[in-house]
């Protein structure tokens, strides 16, 4: 499944007013994000119990606040590929790297994630991958790749 930014939005403000219905069959999401504020993420997820595959894809965002409120544990989540729409938005960033905590430290059966490194920031490579280093993941088993 696929979903985009106006879909997402819709459903963030719906969870205000009322719980999210599950949807135990949805184990393949795609969430594209433009503009959006990435709170909305934690309680989709909480609505999605069997999801093993996980596709992020980031356009230009803005300073959107991250993650605040309760975070759910994903525990059927295996692989999760997070990618870049733009140019300009670069995994390795203060914001982009807590999302990355959040995957890494609440998916308790997480075999893979894979994360893009722009050309452009090579020269950091080296620091990303520390801090990359600094996140314990909740899974044992679980591998990070940086492409």
């Amino acid at each position: 499944m696929t979903i985009h930014t106006d879909t997402l939005k819709a459903i963030y403000s719906n969870s205000r007013r009322q719980r999210l219905p599950l949807f135990p069959n949805l184990t393949s999401l795609r969430a594209d994000f433009q503009d959006f504020r990435w709170e909305m993420l934690p309680i989709f997820l909480e609505s999605c119990p069997s999801l093993k595959h996980l596709s992020l894809v980031f356009e230009i965002v803005h300073k959107e606040k991250f993650l605040h409120g309760p975070q759910c544990f994903l525990p059927s989540l295996e692989l999760v590929e997070i990618k870049e729409a733009s140019p300009r938005r670069y995994i390795g960033e203060a914001r982009e790297m807590k999302l990355v905590s959040y995957l890494l430290e609440k998916s308790t059966i997480l075999k893979k994630l894979t994360l893009p490194l722009h050309p452009s920031r090579e020269k950091k490579a080296s620091a990303i991958l520390k801090k990359l280093l600094t996140i314990p993941p909740l899974s044992p088993s679980c591998q990070v790749f940086v492409l």
